[in-house]
């Protein structure tokens, strides 16, 4: 008999990122593996974007929770309780609701994050049903204080956590958690769909212009992602360099306006996970200007797989992610930024040795069995 998980989780589709994508991979392949999945979420919180209320899949059906919005996720990050009160009460009761009335086939709950691990460990309690957390941030934990001694019960009421990186598993060790309770995973690609392509082929489909450095970033449009850093870049940059923006979220009026005013800056907005390889096979370099402690970067695992350099913040498990044989580290700001992009073009001879590496690098390290380190504990 398949096995069912249940899956709580705040970021999920129709909402964009990393982690949306992961858990759409994590279905993909689990469900090949026989394992169904149900899924309890909310509808997207930083986006207008709305999927169905209930969604029927392939080994999935996924439960939308409408929730009060205000901006209010991105307002409470940098407030972690008030985040978490804000986040707990509808993904709980609806857990509660679930497993009420369809529990009764549910071997595991899978929390992603710290919230909704924390929700997987009280319904595992209340249900009896194994629970795991999987966190996909860097915390920051405080050293002592009420925060701390709630995460310190939390990870020692789950069965197991799976965290993102060793940074990660490094800052969870240090709350006292069992060494042998924590285990790092990584993500991974379809590496049959993120793939080189030919470059001038690709820029004609897409209209980038064909004898200029192209310089893309992929990702949601939030301060934390340095995107005002990029596109101040703009103005300290040399002729033959243009950064094309992709992405959607809060920010994203504020940066068609400044893209406007730059002839050196194109934003085209919101594009399909699908159609991403071809703007990667026709760009020459990935930016990740992460001004936060960046948890991974899946766009670089997707870049590498179609053999894109990456220009990558120095900050957070990025550096876990890639190395300077396929990229090159920055401390983040506008004038580092025009300085990394300025000095490439001057030697693009250095960028294409980085180009031919990064497809061997991506498929050594991020093909699909790396969903083997989770699903072990389903």
């Amino acid at each position: 008999m398949p096995r069912s998980v249940l899956l709580i989780t705040s970021p999920f589709r129709p909402n964009i990122g990393g982690v949306e994508t992961h858990l759409d991979d994590l279905i993909l392949e689990g469900v090949k593996r026989r394992i169904n999945f149900r899924v309890v979420t909310y509808q997207p919180l930083v986006t207008p974007a709305r999927g169905k209320f209930i969604e029927k899949g392939r080994g999935v059906i996924i439960y939308r929770i409408p929730w009060p919005r205000f901006n209010l996720f991105l307002r409470l990050e940098k407030f972690p309780l008030l985040e978490f009160l804000y986040l707990f009460p509808g993904l709980f009761i609806a857990g509660i609701i679930y497993l009420l009335f369809k529990g009764k086939d549910i071997s595991t709950i899978h929390g992603q994050g710290l919230v909704a691990g924390s929700i997987g460990v009280f319904l595992g309690l209340i249900f009896d049903k194994r629970s795991l957390i999987s966190t996909h941030s860097i915390y920051n934990f405080p050293e002592s204080g009420f925060y701390n001694s709630f995460v310190q019960s939390i990870f020692n009421k789950t069965e197991h956590i799976l965290t993102l990186s060793n940074q990660s598993k490094d800052e969870i060790l240090k709350l006292g958690t069992p060494k042998d309770k924590v285990t790092t995973f990584t993500y991974w690609v379809d590496q049959d769909k993120f793939k080189p392509t030919d470059k001038q082929f690709t820029r004609t489909k897409v209209k980038f212009p064909k004898n200029e450095l192209v310089c893309l970033f992929v990702g949601r449009l939030v301060e934390v992602k340095g995107v005002r850093e990029l596109i101040s870049s703009s103005k300290f940059l040399i002729k033959g360099i243009k950064i094309v923006i992709i992405g959607d979220g809060p920010l994203a009026n504020e940066i068609q306006a400044m893209a406007r005013k730059s002839k050196k800056i194109d934003f085209l907005g919101k594009i399909g996970n699908d159609r991403l390889p071809l703007y990667y096979g026709a760009s020459d370099v990935l930016i990740v200007p992460s001004i936060h402690e960046e948890g991974f970067g899946r766009v670089i695992l997707e870049a590498l797989s179609c053999g894109l350099p990456v220009i990558g913040s120095s900050r957070g498990a990025i550096s876990e992610a890639m190395d300077e044989s396929v990229g090159y580290f920055i401390d983040v700001s506008s004038k580092s930024i025009a300085f990394a992009l300025n000095t490439i073009v001057k030697n693009k001879n250095e960028l294409m040795k980085k180009a031919k590496k990064s497809r061997p690098f991506a498929l050594r390290r991020y093909g699909s069995d790396n969903i083997e380190e989770i699903i072990k504990f389903y």
